[in-house]
């Protein structure tokens, strides 16, 4: 499958133009996508009270993040992603969590990013970003390096998208997946919009490679790593929230 040229990506994760319209159109998969981050912070073993420390993979303007870090107020975090513009609007967007959060820039591409953190994690998170990472299984070689960043006890959890396992399958899953944000879209316009309209009223050009994975194949890689307790904690359609636990031995 064709990796997306370094032009293509400075045309787009490197655009802030591209960036905001890119989250304009997202807005409307906004009760799924809320749903996956709240399961993904559900899921980080430590209480909400303690002093987490959390790494965020392709964080890119810091969502997940900040809804981590609105149930976690001790919390800190390395938010790393590879666009310097995502991680400029990140700054601007969480000033309000001051200095608990540092943001780095690399890409995830190579494990070359492991050079640039430093410490162990109580959990590391990601959301709707190791999709893009599938060339030469860098998907399955980034679970184990997640896992050595790890305390014992601590998480990887991911939000992301996941294969049908059929097309007509695929196609339910749009269907449902479609009712939903139709329901979303008429609350928030009050009527005067429909799905239909606000997608092709968004639409914008690819950013890059999407290669979703099969759900069981992602879950057996992370028991590969040496996950223990791997599961699928949240599923609607393709969207999903998964991942294990470093054991406390």
């Amino acid at each position: 499958m064709k990796q997306p040229t370094r032009s293509s990506l400075e045309e787009t994760w490197g655009s802030r133009e591209y960036i905001e319209s890119w989250s304009s159109r997202m807005d409307w998969q906004r009760p799924l996508r809320e749903m996956q981050m709240t399961m993904v912070g559900l899921m980080i073993p430590q209480s909400p009270e303690s002093p987490t420390r959390i790494l965020d993979l392709g964080a890119g303007y810091g969502t997940l993040t900040a809804f981590v870090f609105d149930e976690r107020p001790n919390a800190t975090a390395v938010c790393l992603d590879a666009s310097a513009e995502m991680l400029k609007m990140a700054w601007e967007r969480m000033t309000r969590f001051g200095d608990r959060i540092e943001f780095i820039q690399a890409s995830l591409e190579t494990p070359q990013w492991l050079e640039s953190v430093t410490g162990a994690f109580d959990a590391i998170v990601s959301s709707r970003a190791l999709h893009h990472f599938s060339a030469n299984f860098r998907r399955r070689a980034i679970y184990s390096e997640a896992y050595h960043l790890l305390r014992s006890g601590g998480c990887f959890i991911n939000a992301d998208n996941m294969r049908p396992l059929t097309d007509l399958l695929g196609r339910r899953y749009r269907e449902a997946g479609d009712q939903l944000a139709e329901k979303y879209v008429k609350q928030q316009t009050g009527g005067k919009m429909t799905l239909a309209e606000v997608k092709k009223a968004t639409q914008l050009p690819s950013h890059g490679l999407h290669d979703n994975g099969l759900l069981d194949q992602e879950l057996a890689w992370l028991r590969e790593a040496g996950f223990e307790d791997v599961d699928c904690f949240w599923k609607f359609g393709n969207y999903t929230t998964y991942g294990g636990f470093r054991s406390k031995k």
